[in-house]
């Protein structure tokens, strides 16, 4: 069960300039492109820890996309780290589209 939100201003300085950074980087995207694939319509999941290690910054193509590409496709999404979106699985740096 999801707990309520802390308010911005409570959370670790990491966790709000990793926020800040992702909220940037995303804006007016819509999706992410790594060599082989083109993810788009895709969400901008953020789950707070209590500190930079336990705070995830994902972006997440839609659920049916998923289920409709499920026998070809490699990276399911992308997560934030040190600054940039990388792929899940092949471990590589996206392009924001």
């Amino acid at each position: 069960m999801a707990r309520p939100l802390k308010p911005f201003g409570e959370w670790d300085w990491e966790v709000r300039e990793a926020v800040k950074t992702a909220l940037a980087l995303v804006e007016g995207k819509n999706g992410f492109k790594t060599h082989s694939e083109i993810w788009r319509r895709c969400n901008l999941v953020i789950t707070v820890g209590h500190n930079i290690y336990t705070t995830s910054i994902e972006i997440r193509p839609p659920e049916q996309d998923v289920i409709r590409r499920r026998s070809n496709w490699h990276n399911g999404y992308a997560y934030y780290c040190n600054g940039v979106f990388w792929a899940n699985m092949s471990r590589v740096r996206v392009e924001l589209v």
